[in-house]
């Protein structure tokens, strides 16, 4: 989280979530905007067709509940994984609140334009590209994102069973085993336990 930001910590009430809490629905009416503090949480979004995807993968610094800010219902399910912590920032008071910190005000808004742009990124890709592809960028972004390097390759901190990276990808649970069997075979990425090292980070590269 950026200095401007941590001077915010009085300015917002903090909330704690257990694993699996869910934070906001879609479709529910949002009244603040939340900053992760700890621990991560799961965006996802039901679509026309009843399929879901998930959007995004939160940690410590990101920003979400952006739609309070046009008084517009969650786009998006938030839902809290592993222990988590946020700071919750009420918009009746977030103006007053951005008075006495005025360099947070730019930096919440290259927040939300990062996380729309990610939003956006993932569901287009989910709708377009092949499934490789797909599971290669949502790969990249969570080593990027959640990534710890080691000996052995980039060990992603968050869980990832097949079915998540499934709903992540939009794709079909047996066209990720198959995605995700010749990465292996290829020594690319190793799973164990829903826990991911991907040990040729090169391999995935966006072509």
């Amino acid at each position: 989280m950026g200095a401007p930001l941590d001077q915010m910590q009085g300015g917002g009430v903090t909330r704690r979530f257990p694993d699996g809490s869910v934070i906001t629905r879609q479709g529910a009416a949002v009244r603040s905007l939340f900053l992760v503090t700890s621990g991560v949480v799961r965006l996802s979004a039901v679509t026309v067709s009843g399929r879901e995807i998930v959007v995004g993968l939160l940690s410590r610094g990101d920003l979400f509940g952006e739609a309070a800010l046009l008084g517009d219902p969650s786009q998006v399910r938030a839902q809290a994984v592993g222990p988590t912590t946020l700071l919750a920032m009420p918009i009746a008071s977030l103006g007053s609140l951005l008075e006495g910190h005025p360099a947070a005000a730019e930096q919440l808004l290259r927040l939300i334009a990062s996380r729309l742009h990610r939003t956006s990124a993932a569901l287009e890709d989910a709708l377009t590209a092949d499934v490789p592809r797909r599971i290669a960028g949502r790969l990249r972004e969570l080593a990027e994102r959640h990534g710890e390097p080691g000996p052995t390759g980039i060990r992603l901190r968050v869980p990832l069973t097949q079915d998540e990276l499934a709903r992540m990808v939009g794709a079909s649970r047996e066209s990720v085993n198959r995605t995700v069997g010749a990465l292996s075979a290829r020594g690319v990425l190793r799973s164990r336990s829903g826990r991911v090292t991907i040990a040729d980070p090169g391999a995935l590269a966006a072509p």
